[in-house]
């Protein structure tokens, strides 16, 4: 399983780009000057280009497991790995152990 990644949008008329089993390729706009998609696998990523965004809305992203993968002319890349973001979550949860008994 690979992490999301940019690559150009195929050339009109020609074959569309083989794409890594269960992924998805979705537009994302102009990257370095070109029509640039990025193909992630939906089942384990969220993805999202935005423009705009405050300083509170980017920490507030991080907070929630969102990473900042790049940015280019006003737009932002965000990517967030939800089989990350759960074992994290599973961390944060108290064992049998850190459980205090009762008597």
């Amino acid at each position: 399983m690979s992490d999301p990644f940019l690559r150009p949008v195929p050339r009109p008329g020609s074959a569309p780009a083989a794409l890594p089993p269960g992924h998805r390729a979705e537009p994302a706009g102009r990257w370095r000057g070109r029509a640039m998609e990025i193909v992630y696998d939906p089942r384990r990523h969220d993805v999202a280009v935005v423009t705009g965004i405050s300083e509170r809305v980017r920490e507030g992203m991080a907070g929630v497991g969102w990473q900042h993968r790049g940015s280019e002319g006003g737009r932002e890349l965000w990517v967030r790995d939800r089989m990350a973001l759960a074992r994290s979550r599973l961390r944060q949860v108290p064992t049998r152990r850190d459980v205090p008994r009762i008597a």
